[in-house]
């Protein structure tokens, strides 16, 4: 067996020693965050009626987005959907499920209505706008996961037989017009 040093023993007591202090000065550190967890002030006149009328912002704001949703497009539904996650938030009544819930529903109106512009363009021979309307039905059916690639590119392929179509068409009535006397 190996003699140790003289200063050995002072030093493995020094570390004990420095270990119970820094323990105790964490334990101290940690303790008064636990102690508020337990402790909850109760709530002023003016916190509960601040809450009140936060609780009654975040109804309001869902009124107006389920309104929303009913009547107006895409984007102004968009920011109904966020006003009210801000306000439901801050109120302490936000709901995630019900949350996804809306925006599937705004999508999904977004879909169809985007469907509907693009059929409605077609027709009346406004290919720029109907091509908009394609890129949007593309965007937001690819944020709901119901994109379909063939689909997306029949509707181009109508879009684009739908230019030449018009396009020969006028090119047939210019022709015509121009060997009338």
């Amino acid at each position: 067996m190996t003699k140790r040093p003289f200063y050995y023993k002072l030093i493995t007591e020094m570390n004990k020693t420095i270990l119970a202090i820094t323990t105790t000065f964490l334990v101290l550190a940690f303790l008064p965050s636990f102690g508020n967890a337990e402790d909850e002030k109760p709530l002023t006149q003016e916190e509960k009626a601040r809450q009140k009328m936060l609780k009654l912002e975040a109804a309001n704001a869902l009124w107006r987005l389920k309104n929303s949703l009913e009547k107006d497009a895409f984007y102004s539904g968009r920011i109904r959907l966020n006003v009210w996650r801000s306000t439901a938030i801050e109120a302490g009544t936000f709901d995630q499920a019900q949350y996804d819930e809306f925006k599937e529903q705004l999508y999904v109106k977004s879909v169809n209505d985007s469907m509907k512009c693009y059929e409605e363009f077609i027709l009346e021979e406004d290919f720029y706008n109907a091509n908009i309307c394609l890129q949007t039905w593309r965007m937001h059916s690819t944020e709901l996961g119901t994109y379909d690639k063939t689909q997306y590119e029949a509707l181009k392929e109508k879009l684009k037989q739908a230019r030449v179509a018009k396009a020969t068409r006028e090119a047939e009535d210019q022709e015509t017009e121009g060997t009338q006397p």
